[in-house]
């Protein structure tokens, strides 16, 4: 696959973008399935996105009826954020919903041990992380992510649209 950059500024970032970029490409493949299987189309267009050392171009999806009504915009928004590796936003009329992307179980905080306090042990920032992927954030508080499947990527769909499946 090759990048279409707009703006480069470390060398560095491009497999980062690209590994990115191939992650996103293999979640569509799944989207397409599951939501050609409930009737619904899939509009792909080419948009920038920019980041902090690169602009550069990618696939957005777009979510609609058989009747052209648009549900959700797929948008990949970033590379790099701070609890994972890569965010894709899906946004509707109703509201806006975030993936990230997570590797090796997901990020890890240093607390103080619970038998001693002056012991620093090294925990899990989130739940429900047990394979690389796509996850969903149910709530930041509750501190549990859930790995993209079909129903929960229908649910999604209805969260940001309120189309009911």
């Amino acid at each position: 696959m090759d990048i279409e950059f707009e703006r480069l500024e470390n060398e560095a970032v491009k497999d980062t973008i690209q590994l990115y970029l191939e992650r996103v490409e293999q979640l569509y493949t799944l989207i397409q399935q599951w939501l050609t299987a409930e009737n619904l189309v899939i509009v792909s267009s080419r948009v920038s996105t920019i980041e902090r050392q690169a602009i550069y171009k990618v696939t957005q999806l777009t979510v609609k009826t058989p009747s052209e009504e648009t549900l959700a915009e797929i948008k990949p928004t970033s590379s790099k954020v701070i609890v994972g590796e890569g965010l894709i936003e899906i946004e509707g009329w109703f509201g806006k919903e975030t993936l990230v992307y997570m590797t090796d179980g997901g990020p890890q905080i240093m607390k103080p041990s619970r038998n001693d306090r002056n012991k620093q042990v090294r925990v899990q920032m989130y739940k429900g992380i047990e394979v690389d992927g796509w996850y969903w954030i149910e709530n930041s508080r509750r501190r549990r992510m859930h790995l993209v499947e079909p129903a929960l990527f229908l649910e999604l769909i209805t969260f940001v649209s309120d189309y009911e499946f």
